[in-house]
């Protein structure tokens, strides 16, 4: 007996105990509407179905965890036909991962690397904040806010002047620099890291992992797991880090934070919507 459902879940499961690039991501959503008959069909004509290349769909077996597409395909056969365990992530897994990244992030939170990086960044002026490509909103994001409570903010987002914009910083007294490095981590993020530390610019990092490859090049690694469970990943974790890093920065100044504040609120009438 086919159990169209539990196959689904199982997949969904499989798919999100892995890291897989967006376009795998989006063969794995597709192939979900395609049950039971997608344990049946070769990389050819998933490849045709999904609309990708054939090759796309043999490296998703094996960025699932399979030698090849035959042993993936006969892994689906067994759970399509009730052969196969039930899935370790039932209900729906991106929300689920999603809470499972915010417990861990607690870690974090609670640590003694939040409050070195709160230390280094509540010390220097200018406050430098990079993030470049998928990292670049998260960078607009923690910069928005940080202007409200902190004098002076530089937020670089592009890859072609960062090595550039760590220069200006360290010539302008600077003494640590923010940098958001999400996967896929840009070569030119690595580099600003490797660049800031040879100028003696300590360096707060916000990543997803702490095996990162650049971790050891970071004063203040700090680790927000990133969602991986839909096309693209989810930055829950990072974003509720990096508010919770710039209100601990605003109560090392409790008074300046209280003047900047009020002195930004007697400007809302000039551009927000009134009631």
């Amino acid at each position: 007996m086919v159990d169209t459902a539990r196959a689904e879940d199982w997949l969904l499961a499989l798919a999100q105990q892995h890291r897989l690039s967006p376009a795998q991501r989006q063969i794995v959503q597709r192939m979900l509407g395609m049950f039971p008959d997608v344990a049946f069909l070769s990389t050819i004509e998933i490849a045709e179905r999904t609309g990708v290349s054939q090759p796309t769909v043999t490296r998703l077996a094996t960025a699932l965890g399979f030698a090849g597409f035959p042993e993936f395909r006969a892994a689906l056969r067994d759970v399509v036909v009730g052969l196969a365990p039930a899935p370790a992530l039932p209900g729906v897994p991106a929300v689920d991962q999603e809470i499972a990244n915010l417990e861990s992030l607690k870690r974090t939170l609670d640590g003694d690397r939040l409050r070195l990086a709160v230390r280094l960044l509540a010390d220097t002026t200018p406050l430098g904040v990079i993030g470049l490509r998928a990292s670049a909103a998260l960078a607009q994001y923690f910069a928005y806010f940080a202007r409200r409570v902190v004098p002076a903010v530089v937020v670089c987002t592009d890859a072609g002047t960062v090595d550039d914009a760590v220069l200006e910083l360290h010539e302008q007294g600077a003494g640590a620099v923010l940098l958001f490095a999400m996967p896929r981590y840009p070569a030119a993020t690595v580099g600003a890291i490797r660049l800031a530390r040879s100028l003696s610019l300590k360096t707060v990092v916000v990543t997803d992992s702490a095996l990162a490859p650049f971790a050891p090049d970071a004063d203040a690694l700090l680790v927000a797991p990133v969602g991986t469970g839909l096309v693209f990943d989810s930055h829950a974790a990072a974003v509720l880090l990096a508010i919770s890093l710039l209100d601990a920065i605003a109560g090392t100044d409790p008074r300046r934070t209280q003047q900047r504040l009020e002195a930004h609120e007697a400007l809302i009438d000039r551009w927000a919507l009134p009631e």
